[in-house]
């Protein structure tokens, strides 16, 4: 059947049996009483029969659409629901989408990535949460999260997309207040980290001038103090204010989360793989 005679078609025949009349299913479908009497005319005449009876002042199915009849409800119900589907995605892709890190991975890898990601999908909100490793997933806190490390989120699905090298950094141009210079690192909580373990190995009498258990804080105070601290080393190549003092390395990997429940939704969807691509990159990138 060529494209007027379509499921357009059977689908006005349907509607104008459930209505009973073509004004009826002329307003359903949202054309006009004439159009709706020409194309059932068309369709009959293709098919070579008769579709509706005229009982009582009313548009009756025959013999031969009664036989399809229960086969095109279902056609319409499921044409619906593809619809519906439809309009949901839509509205998914320009939805929200909560990404939730620590503070440097949000404003020095994903928020500098925005650019591309905000012209390819110009209808989704992206919200950047920092200072999260612990996002709840099961209370919907975070649509995808960003962890140094490993998590046993059970509700997230959960791919390593990189790795961050930290490496013994001092900030330059800065005056100092003295021959060797202080450490700034973070506080005791967080001293289990491999970034911290080394700084410990590096500098085990290390005059500690700074603790904070976020890593912008301690950048500031670095090039205040023209102190060292552990910097992840693309960070460290790319300010100019800080220059690496010692070659040796702590790793940690980098994972992503996404709420198993939001994956599939196409805005969720997009951003995951567009944080996937930039971290990958970032931690790629020459050394």
């Amino acid at each position: 059947m060529d494209a007027e005679g379509g499921w357009a078609d059977l689908e006005l025949a349907q509607r104008i049996a459930c209505a009973g009349t073509l004004s009826g299913a002329a307003r359903a479908l949202r054309v006009d009483q004439t159009t709706a009497s020409r194309r059932l005319a068309a369709l009959e005449r293709r098919l070579g029969v008769t579709l509706f009876d005229r009982v009582g002042g009313r548009l009756a199915p025959t013999a031969a659409l009664g036989a399809v009849l229960e086969r095109l409800q279902a056609m319409d119900e499921d044409a619906r629901i593809a619809l519906a589907a439809m309009r949901r995605s839509k509205a998914e892709a320009q939805g929200l989408v909560r990404v939730a890190s620590v503070g440097f991975v949000l404003a020095h890898i994903v928020a500098p990535a925005l650019g591309p990601f905000r012209r390819a999908h110009r209808g989704v909100v992206v919200t950047l949460h920092a200072d999260d490793q612990l996002a709840r997933f099961d209370r919907r806190e975070a649509d995808i999260a960003v962890r140094l490390g490993a998590s046993g989120d059970d509700s997230a699905l959960v791919r390593k997309i990189g790795e961050a090298r930290f490496r013994l950094c001092r900030a330059v141009g800065a005056p100092g207040d003295g021959d060797p210079p202080p450490i700034v690192r973070y506080t005791d909580a967080l001293g289990h980290l491999p970034e911290m373990r080394l700084l410990d190995r590096l500098r085990p009498d290390g005059r500690v001038a700074v603790r904070s258990d976020r890593l912008d804080v301690l950048i500031e105070a670095a090039v205040a103090l023209g102190a060292e601290l552990m910097l992840p080393e693309v960070l460290a190549r790319r300010d100019p204010r800080f220059a690496c003092t010692d070659d040796r390395a702590a790793t940690r990997p980098i994972y992503r989360l996404v709420h198993a429940d939001r994956a599939r939704a196409p805005s969720v969807a997009a951003a995951t793989r567009w944080i996937d691509e930039t971290i990958a990159a970032w931690s790629t990138a020459p050394r």
